[in-house]
């Protein structure tokens, strides 16, 4: 009998389909990330050092926010460091100026701009007074929000951070992991997940679910909201996800923009939202909820590690995942790049 049950097992083995190997995740995927709050900006450039990169952002006399990398193309100072003059930013160290779109427009004491001075631009969008930028040349996507809703129509809590200790693509699967909603989240499915790929830079997960858990949290959540909620997932680009979770007596929405940092950790940034005209400690009960949910969940799992060659059938969820994150494309198609006019700039993806 247990020969038999053996063979039944690596028969149930040999059908999952096979987990990426590590080396097939980008090691930070194009999609967006939060940089910065808009008025850290009055005051001059913000460097910071995001994506094993220095970068910097400033906003323009016009108004306009760039994302550059902040290591000169001269001789590599820190363009953070610098000052904004007019529509450029002046480097510190030989006063070269670049514009928003990454260009040099001036070299004191040259007439010629060699080819060489120009900086990597990223895209750049505003979401209610946060600067997000996108890690490649163009976006592939838009910044995301919630379907069929207008950021405009929604006021956002302060964002919370936190930190897990997790490598950024074990985290995107825990929300398509249905073990995973079961024995961390204490939530009883009712309804098999519904998970789908409008398009090849978004995977959607939603369920119905009985909210079983006993902790302050919950039981504060059953009294003010209910005990059943249906969720909506959407991960936008591997490292970005919305969150709709509708309860018998309220909405909740959520943005999570995380990225990876070293060592094999994350790094998560949340903003929660409400309707205009929502009164503002409703705003801020969400806001504690949320956050105790999602800092509780990166205490629990902490230390997970990804082995592709110990996935069993009942992992066929994340397998499935992990296999959405490794082929998800990094870089616009040759068409679209070809067609584009280099002598114009990046454009940008603007949401109030």
């Amino acid at each position: 009998m247990n020969t038999l049950a053996n063979e039944n097992g690596l028969a149930q083995l040999a059908k999952i389909p096979q987990a990426p190997s590590v080396t097939e995740f980008p090691a930070f995927p194009a999609s967006w990330y939060l940089f910065c709050h808009t008025r850290d900006l009055r005051k001059g450039p913000v460097a910071k050092w995001l994506l094993n990169r220095d970068l910097v952002a400033f906003r323009t006399e016009s108004g306009k926010i760039a994302v550059l990398d902040a290591r000169c193309s001269h001789l590599g100072a820190n363009l953070g460091c610098g000052v904004v003059v007019g529509e450029t930013i002046q480097c510190p160290f030989h006063n070269w100026r670049f514009g928003p779109d990454g260009r040099c427009t001036k070299i004191p004491g040259s007439a010629v701009i060699p080819a060489f001075a120009r900086q990597q631009s990223y895209p750049v969008a505003e979401l209610h007074g946060y600067v997000f930028f996108f890690n490649g040349a163009e976006p592939l996507f838009p910044m995301p929000f919630f379907e069929n809703e207008t950021p405009g129509d929604f006021q956002a809590a302060k964002i919370f951070s936190y930190e897990a200790d997790a490598i950024w693509f074990m985290v995107a699967a825990q929300g398509f992991d249905r073990q995973h909603f079961e024995t961390v989240h204490d939530r009883r499915l009712l309804s098999e997940p519904e998970v789908s790929c409008p398009t090849p830079f978004i995977r959607r997960n939603r369920w119905d679910a009985e909210i079983i858990g006993k902790s302050a949290p919950d039981r504060i959540l059953k009294v003010l909201a209910g005990n059943t909620v249906s969720l909506s997932i959407d991960n936008w680009g591997g490292t970005l996800y919305t969150v709709k979770a509708k309860f018998p007596r309220a909405c909740n929405r959520f943005i999570v923009s995380y990225r990876p940092i070293e060592n094999n950790r994350t790094h998560f940034d949340v903003l929660v939202f409400v309707r205009r005209g929502f009164p503002r400690l409703g705003l801020a009960a969400r806001r504690w909820l949320t956050r105790a949910h999602l800092v509780s969940e990166a205490r629990q799992v902490r230390g997970t590690q990804y082995r592709p060659t110990r996935l069993i059938p009942a992992d066929a969820d994340m397998i499935e995942c992990f296999r959405w994150l490794a082929s998800i494309p990094q870089q616009a198609s040759e068409n679209s790049i070809r067609n584009r006019n280099d002598s114009e700039p990046i454009s940008t993806n603007e949401i109030h």
